[in-house]
């Protein structure tokens, strides 16, 4: 028994094939696409400058912000900058403050109250 071809199927499947074909070749050019995109997503370089790129946007959006807050509360910063001044500040000023509160006098040299020196009468007068 031979098998007999029906002519307009075999056309059929030679254009499905050629079709495949294509598909198959389109779908390769697009992997291939893709994973060269990949290779440069994964680069370090372009991480590093990727990471650094999103950080500079959350610095800036962070500052706005920040910005913002102040402009709606100004006392609040002018008490922060106070708290932050008198941090730094604060030997400095514990020094000024002991040497205002140190009010005890020196001792003395010797224990013998010290005399008033008679004044010598001189020719004149």
């Amino acid at each position: 028994m031979s098998a007999r071809l029906n002519l307009p199927e075999a056309i059929d499947d030679a254009a499905d094939l050629a079709l495949a074909k294509r598909r198959a070749e389109d779908a390769r050019a697009r992997l291939a696409s893709t994973l060269v995109d990949i290779q440069a997503r994964l680069n370090p370089k372009a991480l590093a400058r990727e990471a650094v790129g999103e950080l500079k946007e959350a610095a800036q959006e962070i500052a706005r912000e920040g910005l913002e807050g102040l402009k709606r509360h100004p006392l609040a910063l002018a008490g922060a900058a106070a708290a932050v001044g008198l941090f730094v500040a604060r030997g400095p000023l514990r020094h000024l403050i002991e040497a205002g509160l140190d009010e005890t006098p020196e001792p003395p040299a010797s224990l013998k109250p010290k005399r008033a020196r008679a004044r010598r009468k001189g020719p004149s007068e």
